[in-house]
């Protein structure tokens, strides 16, 4: 009997759903750091929940024709090969949610390891990138 209650603590220990109860206890009840790879619809859940939020930034990381070919509304376009790419960055609040995109998903992962590093606290990365966005029917402005 003592052995099964000790493994059915250990395993209430050890499972996710705790491990996070702990860490978001231990950060005053809401998790502090987050980066996160977040599907296209998951995506636009996180815009559409955040229509009004002024805390919610969308970053575009392609070239500047890549974006003006068409982008997520309200994105703001931050070239990936710009030489002050980190700098410019380094300028936006470091404590505010992000959504990052590009064509495929390859720069803005390599933008959020950046961002990672900078300090941001906050920041999804759109899998898939446009490409899949477009692809799923979700609207682009030019």
């Amino acid at each position: 009997m003592k052995k099964n209650r000790f493994s059915l603590i250990r395993m209430l220990l050890l499972s996710p759903a705790i491990l996070i109860f702990v860490v978001s206890c231990n950060t005053g009840g809401a998790l502090d750091i987050m980066f996160t790879n977040a599907s296209v619809d998951e995506a636009y859940t996180l815009i559409q929940n955040n229509k009004s939020n002024p805390d919610f930034v969308i970053f575009d990381v392609r070239t500047p024709s890549e974006y003006a070919s068409g982008h997520i509304e309200n994105a703001v376009n931050l070239d990936y090969y710009d030489d002050d790419f980190e700098e410019t960055l380094d300028n936006y609040d470091r404590n505010k949610t992000y959504l990052i995109y590009c064509r495929t998903g390859n720069r803005s992962a390599a933008a959020m390891k950046i961002m990672k590093n900078l300090g941001f606290t906050n920041v999804y990365n759109m899998q898939g990138g446009i490409n899949v966005w477009i692809s799923a029917g979700y609207p682009v402005v030019s």
